[in-house]
């Protein structure tokens, strides 16, 4: 190397003055804006995907938690609004204190299962009480197939839902022990 003497090299002279004459100062604006952003989320790191507080359930539980919810309700108005039609349809006698009192218990289902897209600690809830009631149902629409299509179209999305709401709120809870593992947020 010629400059051995001197401690330097040519070549590193040449890539760290290419690398300084592609650099260009930022604005103020920007720094400034920048600085603001890294104080505002400067607890939080990266967290993309996860919920903005953490003690709110992530998009996916709150979407799935949410249409389950919104399944038992649409089950529960139905039953209570055209309850002769649906006993027509299965051919059963029609029984109105029997569908107001499995109205009331849909409603109640649909509470705890919008629960879990209130706080990521109901969850657990939700899970515990919507998904076996879900399955049954949706394990229960598949006779209603030849029988009541409409029936068995509603029970087997709800069986669906309770089996996507059991995966999600598993997916969850293991990402956040692994988090709480690692030490992470």
């Amino acid at each position: 190397m010629p400059d051995e003497a001197d401690g330097l090299d040519p070549t590193v002279d040449a890539v760290l003055w290419l690398t300084d004459a592609a650099r260009s100062t930022p604005p103020p604006g920007l720094l400034a804006r920048i600085d603001a952003s890294v104080q505002r989320h400067g607890d939080r790191p990266d967290r993309a995907g996860l919920p903005c507080r953490p003690g709110r359930p992530g998009r996916l539980m709150t979407v799935v938690a949410l249409a389950l919810a919104g399944a038992f309700l649409f089950q529960a108005t139905g039953n209570l609004v055209a309850g002769r039609w649906i006993s027509d349809g299965i051919g059963e006698p029609y029984a109105p204190h029997a569908m107001f009192e499995m109205s009331l218990a849909l409603l109640a289902a649909a509470v705890c299962a919008a629960a879990a897209a209130v706080r990521r600690a109901w969850g657990g809830l939700s899970v515990l009480t919507c998904t076996p009631l879900a399955l049954s149902l949706g394990l229960h629409g598949v006779g209603e197939l030849g029988q009541f299509a409409a029936g068995a179209a509603l029970h087997t999305v709800e069986g669906a839902l309770g089996v996507t709401l059991l995966g999600v709120w598993w997916w969850q809870w293991r990402d956040t022990r692994r988090r709480s593992r690692e030490g992470g947020p």
